[in-house]
């Protein structure tokens, strides 16, 4: 029975199989929530809520930071919860008015911490400031002409999302809502255009007036007045269409938008008809190619009367030139245009959570580029737990690479060398942020295993049975490969007896026939893995004799029976086995990391 293996020493390691608990769970924290850089417009006076959410074992803790400074616990109006990452703002005034971002903290047994941190959340009372009025003004024009109206030379600041409208006032509170049609337009800066302008629209005591509502607020706020004064006419001569106003002619500044936005170009033309419903000029919108843009496609919208052409969430390819046509009866215009997507650094690699079995190497990437024909971005800046990986890193344990694009964690240590690391990128446009921790477990140490080459003789028990730990956090699977086969779960190769539970397997050959015993015959191969990590044991079986039928008959039952002073001797040889197996156990728990 050279290299096989007697039922009864199979039977004798099953009591010896067992999942060896190495070491404490250990996970860094990983923010889930804020998930990504917000920007939150409340009314004043309301109570404001953020919440900062993070996994990780043992249970992460949360610290506040406003404007880049811990919130002190002294803090009356801003406080927050530790232990659940709840802050509060307690009746929001321009006070607390600022950037809010936080970080959790989980500590390990040996004292040591991991800090992740969390993008930032920049909060405001929306509000429109109190706006300085210019002195009362006076515009003419002349009945069938193109005249526009503006708001004012300086708009007051605002905050959160705010719309423009027209009224028409007399006195303080008699207000009337100039409506919006084919003929008259408002522009995305707030100025009030009229196609070609009308006797009627002269409304003698009342003043044109530009107005900035605050969706938040729900606050009206009026600017300075304009009386329009309109030279009437026996009769409206027909103009062909002219360009009047394109977002170009607002300026270059006015055609750049940051990428992920939302695009807005805009034409207005003047001109006219006397063909009542066509009156006014109609508008097409052409791409670089040549091609109509239809509302709806591919991300364009069009609306105002043609006037105006959205984009949602710009791309770089999005950088093109764009034609707006004016038609009517007489005559064609056109304005043409060119968008300017701008970024902050774009990603090509952001920093992710890395998981290394202990004594690997982890590396951390933070690459990024600025949008095209754009200045790159500065050189990567790194911190460890917050806190900034200057000069001072100790070169035997960290490595940077790739003009400091790359971090390089050496032969990580599960007690020493969890944590997290941030790296920041700026460019002309912005700074982006990424946060990414580093988790080491301890590595999968297979704690049985078979002889690697059994050669074999009908009636041995060919042991096939490995049994293997790793760290809590991650529990080995297994797989078998043979015969350019992999099974998986409760499946085992042919003839294989496998108990999934205690994952004792072997192969009793006393029942197999010739052919059977050649198919026993290869390598076969364990797969003992989990996510981060994969083990493999090899055993090559092969047969020692000549296969042929046996021609003896078998012996009666009545004489098969065991022996007693066999089982006798098996028990005390059994006792001494497991024994042994008790002391080598006890000698293996000592080498585990703490």
């Amino acid at each position: 029975m050279a290299g096989g293996t007697r039922l009864a020493s199979i039977l004798l390691l099953s009591v010896f199989l067992f999942v060896r608990a190495q070491d404490d769970i250990r996970e860094p924290p990983k923010i889930l929530e804020p998930a990504s850089a917000k920007e939150l417009f409340y009314d004043g006076g309301v109570d404001v809520t953020l919440q900062c959410r993070a996994s990780g074992q043992p249970t992460p803790l949360y610290e506040w930071y406003w404007n880049g400074a811990p919130i002190e616990p002294t803090n009356q109006a801003i406080t927050y919860d530790p232990s659940t990452g709840l802050l509060t703002i307690q009746g929001l005034t321009t006070r607390e008015e600022g950037f809010y971002n936080c970080r959790a903290r989980n500590t390990f047994p040996n004292g040591l911490s991991a800090v992740a941190i969390s993008h930032k959340i920049e909060v405001r009372r929306a509000r429109i400031k109190p706006w300085t009025k210019d002195q009362d003004r006076t515009k003419t024009a002349t009945e069938g002409n193109y005249v526009f109206i503006t708001c004012g030379d300086t708009l007051p600041k605002y905050y959160g999302p705010t719309t423009f409208k027209w009224y028409t006032v007399e006195g303080e509170d008699d207000l009337l809502e100039v409506e919006e049609d084919k003929r008259v337009f408002i522009d995305n800066k707030g100025t009030l255009h009229f196609t070609y302008v009308l006797g009627t629209d002269e409304q003698s005591n009342r003043y044109y007036s530009c107005a900035m509502s605050n969706v938040v607020e729900g606050k009206l706020t009026l600017g300075g007045r304009t009386r329009l004064v309109v030279t009437k006419t026996a009769s409206m001569s027909e103009v062909k269409p002219a360009l009047q106003f394109s977002t170009k002619l607002a300026g270059d500044g006015a055609l750049t938008f940051k990428r992920n936005t939302e695009g807005h170009l805009e034409c207005f033309f003047s001109g006219y008809v006397n063909d009542p419903g066509n009156e006014v000029p109609t508008i097409k919108w052409l791409d670089n190619a040549g091609n109509t843009i239809v509302s709806g496609t591919d991300r364009y919208t069009i609306k105002g009367n043609g006037r105006v052409l959205t984009i949602a969430s710009l791309v770089e390819a999005d950088e093109k030139p764009f034609t707006c046509i004016a038609n009517n009866a007489i005559g064609t215009a056109e304005g043409r245009m060119t968008l300017n997507v701008t970024s902050s650094p774009i990603w090509v690699k952001a920093l992710q959570s890395i998981t290394v079995p202990q004594g690997k190497d982890a590396v951390f990437h933070c690459e990024a580029r600025s949008a095209a024909s754009e200045v790159p971005p500065d050189p990567p800046r790194w911190f460890k737990n917050g806190y900034r990986l200057d000069m001072s890193y100790d070169p035997n344990k960290f490595e940077f690479a790739n003009e400091n694009r790359e971090l390089r964690v050496k032969s990580a240590q599960k007690n020493t060398d969890i944590a997290c690391f941030q790296c920041f990128v700026g460019n002309s446009v912005g700074e982006e942020f990424s946060d990414g921790c580093l988790n080491v477990i301890l590595p999968i140490e297979v704690v049985a295993k078979p002889l690697p080459e059994q050669t074999i003789e009908r009636g041995d028990i060919v042991n096939l049975t490995v049994v293997a730990t790793s760290d809590k956090l991650y529990p080995v699977a297994y797989k078998w490969h043979f015969n350019n086969r992999t099974y998986e779960g409760v499946s085992a190769p042919p003839h294989v007896i496998y108990d999934v539970s205690t994952n004792l397997a072997y192969i009793n050959t006393s029942d197999l026939t010739d052919e059977q015993m050649r198919d026993i015959r290869g390598v076969y191969r364990r797969q003992v893995y989990h996510e981060f990590e994969s083990v493999f044991v090899d055993v090559d079986v092969d047969v020692d004799v000549i296969l042929k039928v046996q021609e003896e008959p078998p012996l009666p039952v009545e004489n098969a029976g065991p022996d007693v002073v066999v089982i006798a001797v098996l028990g005390a040889v059994g006792g001494i086995l497991i024994l042994v197996m008790l002391l080598v156990v006890l000698y293996k728990m000592k080498g585990i990391v703490h």
